[in-house]
């Protein structure tokens, strides 16, 4: 998520309830095809489905592993936000 946060930062993250989640929340999920790690991105779409799309902060699409990879994600794997 740089420039947002840097190596070594310590962000807050509320655990996701039956909130609604926006664009421009930042979110913890599970990574969608490696269901052992987490990463932290950016709300940038729901569609209609309620899918939604992830992309880190990082103006180099290639420097992380997003929504531009993995597609839209599943609510479901959606574990924590932050406004």
């Amino acid at each position: 998520m740089w420039p947002t946060f840097r190596d070594g930062d310590e962000v807050e993250f509320t655990n996701l309830g039956e909130d609604e989640l926006q664009v421009g929340n930042l979110v913890v999920a599970i990574h969608p095809l490696k269901s052992g790690i987490r990463v932290v991105k950016r709300i940038v779409d729901i569609d209609d489905s309620g899918r939604m799309i992830l992309v880190g902060d990082n103006p180099d699409p290639l420097a992380s592993e997003d929504s531009h990879n993995f597609g839209p994600v599943a609510r479901e794997l959606i574990i924590a936000y932050r406004r």
